[in-house]
């Protein structure tokens, strides 16, 4: 059985992230409702476990719910859950560092701030899904995935 995760893991996660980088005056909510939105999308669209956590973590960095924070909190969460269902990492600090890097450059290269935010004013539902699996399913997401894949192992 799949272990999801909540509102208050993610929450805590940007809280953390925000704590740790000494940003925890950043800490805010500016989405409440996308968290949610995220839960229901993440829940009811995938069985793959590594399709969840790219779920989770494309999800969240589209979406864009906390005022800072959102591409460590979009990591850490599908990390997160990855460990919370018995799987263990096997990377280390330096790819984490990698995979993050990539992420930023890859997104300023090809103007995802942009999409992202197209996608995030899209008000009806199921088209809203459908963009966020669209991303899930370009490059960006597919060497997101690639990395979950083989930097978490079942224990």
């Amino acid at each position: 059985m799949v272990e999801y995760l909540n509102e208050e893991e993610i929450i805590e996660i940007n809280r953390l992230c925000l704590e740790l980088s000494e940003e925890i005056e950043e800490f805010i909510i500016i989405q409440p409702d996308d968290v949610n939105y995220i839960l229901k999308f993440t829940s009811y669209n995938f069985d793959d476990i590594y399709k969840l956590s790219l779920a989770y973590c494309i999800s969240l960095i589209v979406l864009h719910p906390f005022k800072n924070g959102n591409h460590r909190t979009s990591l850490i969460a599908a990390e997160h859950f990855l460990l919370k269902n018995n799987f263990r990492s096997i990377s280390t600090d330096e790819k984490d560092l990698k995979i993050q890097k990539w992420r930023i450059e890859y997104e300023e290269k090809n103007d995802l701030e942009k999409e992202f935010f197209r996608i995030t004013c899209i008000e009806d539902e199921n088209k809203k899904s459908n963009e966020i699996k669209k991303v899930m399913k370009s490059e960006y997401g597919i060497t997101i995935e690639k990395w979950f894949r083989d930097n978490f192992i079942n224990k």
